[in-house]
Formats: C-alpha cells, structure tokens, sequence
C-alpha cells in the first residue's frame, strides 16, 4: 500500500508547472544564437561596407528585443512556480535533516541499552524506511530545479522577482495540490524569492536573500555612534520531531518566543513547557537563546542552558519538543 506521505509530495511536485521552462529552453537557444552572431560580427566588421554591418547588427538587435519581449511574462510564470518549488525543497530538506536526527538517535539510544537488539531492529526499519522516502523527494524536487536552471542564463536571473502569493490565500487547487506546506513555509519561500537583508535604517529597497550561500551582510545596528558592526547571517529553525510540529521558522532581528502561550511565536505543548519558555534573539555574536527561568529548563545539545549563543545544527529542546537551528 502506498504511503499517504508519500503521495502528498509526489502530487505537489507533479503540480509544478513546467510549460514556461520549455518555452524558455527553446528562446534561450534563439537568444544564444544572436548573441554569438553579435560577437563574431565585431571582428567581421572591417571585411564589409559599415552600411551593411549596421543593418545587419540592428537587424540582429530586433530580434534580441522580439524574444525578450517573449521571454518576459514566461521568465515570471516560471519564477512564481520556481518559488513554490523552492519551499518544497526546503521543506523536503528539514524532513530529511530531522528523520537522519532520528536516526542517529535511535542508534545512540540502543547503544546506551535502552532496548534489545530485536527492538532496535524493528525501530530501525521503520526510521531507514521514512529515509528512504525523504531523500527521494529531496531528489526529485533536485531534479526538478535543474530543469529550471537550463532555461535561465543564472541562478540569480530566476530568482528575480516573483509574484506574491496572496497572505493566508491560495486559490483551491493550489490548496491541494500543495497541501504538504504550512503558510509559513509558503512565506519563506516569497520572501526568498524577494527580499534581501538590507542596512537597518537605509531606503535601500528589498532584493533577495535566503536559499543559497549565506550572505554575511553588515547591518548598522540601532545603537550609539561608534558601536560595533553586526554580522547578520538569516537563519531558521527546523522542526526535528512529531512533538515539535512539522513548520519552520525563519529567525530575523526581531526576537521570537518559544512556549505554551497562545501569544508565542513558536508554539509548543506537552508537559514541561512553560507558558513563556524561551526567546531567541539576534545579537551582536550571533543568535541567542535565553531561558525564561522556567522549572525544567532549555536544553541545546542535550546540555541545559540559562543562555546560550547558537550555533550552525545546535539542537534545542524545550519541553519534549526539539528543533536544529540552522544558519543560512
């Protein structure tokens, strides 16, 4: 029987369209084509009349116009579809990243002689089989990326602006067709397709930023003349278990709270969890966990902490839940 998971992400890839990128590849060769001729003609040009090598580059030139004009409404279909296979991507990965935690834990866990051999062997299947399954996804949505860099000259060039997809609103198909993200996720990839970092204070409009290498851009901080220059690398936190829900939350300059309350920006029940538990917070080494003096503590890397700078796949623990935290 087929895993219901399973489907889900393999009817959200399918529900990528690709009809743009087709069209794309085939102007692309066309505009390859005249760029080439351009190049050549300039060592041609003292061979002819410079009558004919104007007419002949201008005709060029229209032609390079025509197909941009063509290109351009199929470049922004295919950007808003890229976008969306950006978040599953993203999503896929943290799956991935959290199950091969569980995993390794598991190992951990038997090697300590929590359970016999027979369990650990039942345990085992079942985790390397849910592996198995993530990577094939994170593989198939890989695929689906490079089919999207063969119709574009860059990366950078598709990761151009997109179409914003409407706050708490996708049209009924696209609900279900991509029903295996949250709307934060959805969120995420926008602002990944949109928005860089920009210097706190400045008119500088939004580019983007997240999804590929981490980009350490200098942000003046709102302090007195003469402080210290910020570092501030986008980072996130990626869901590692059940208990810890299935969303990821990107982690900005503004301070998020972890806890039971409904007011925290990260939500999270079960016993052991205060109603204010933790907030997590950019400073000037970095990002911060701070402790809100709770009764059973915040662990990072199993070690429980009153605060503690985070660092690049630091493990946090609040209550049951767990979360890596991941720079870039």
């Amino acid at each position: 029987m087929a895993n219901p998971e399973d489907n889900q992400w393999q009817s959200s890839l399918s529900a990528i369209d690709l009809s743009a990128i087709e069209s794309l590849k085939k102007l692309k060769v066309e505009q390859d084509v005249l760029d080439e001729r351009l190049k050549a003609m300039e060592d041609l040009k003292g061979d002819v009349a410079n009558a004919v090598y104007l007419r002949v580059r201008e005709d060029y030139r229209k032609r390079q116009t025509s197909l941009d004009e063509q290109s351009r409404p199929l470049k922004q279909a295919a950007r808003d579809q890229y976008a969306l296979l950006r978040a599953l991507l993203e999503r896929f990965e943290a799956d991935h990243e959290a199950v091969k935690l569980d995993q390794q834990e598991l190992e951990l866990r038997h090697k300590l002689g929590e359970f016999d051999d027979k369990e650990f062997a039942k345990r085992i299947k079942a985790i390397e089989s849910e592996v198995k399954d993530k990577a094939e996804a994170r593989t198939r949505a890989l695929e689906l990326k490079a089919r999207f860099l063969e119709a574009f000259h860059a990366e950078s060039e598709l990761e151009g602006e997109t179409t914003p997809v409407p706050k708490g609103k996708v049209d009924s198909a696209a609900t279900q067709q991509f029903s295996a993200l949250t709307p934060a996720d959805l969120a995420v990839a926008e602002a990944r397709t949109s928005e860089v970092p920009k210097v706190i204070g400045g008119n500088e409009p939004p580019n983007r930023t997240q999804i590929m290498p981490v980009l350490d851009i200098p942000d003046p901080m709102p302090a007195a003349a003469g402080a210290a220059t910020q570092i501030f690398r986008p980072a996130r936190l990626i869901p590692q278990n059940p208990e810890a829900g299935k969303q990821t939350y990107p982690l900005t300059l503004k301070p998020i709270t972890l806890g039971a309350a409904a007011g925290c920006d990260v939500r999270i029940g079960g016993p052991g969890v205060d109603a204010k538990h933790a907030q997590i917070s950019a400073t000037m080494s970095g990002f911060t966990i701070v402790d809100m003096n709770t009764k059973h503590g915040t662990r990072v890397n199993a070690e429980k902490v009153r605060e503690r700078t985070l660092r690049h796949d630091d493990v946090i623990q609040v209550g049951a839940a767990r979360y890596v935290f991941r720079e870039g």
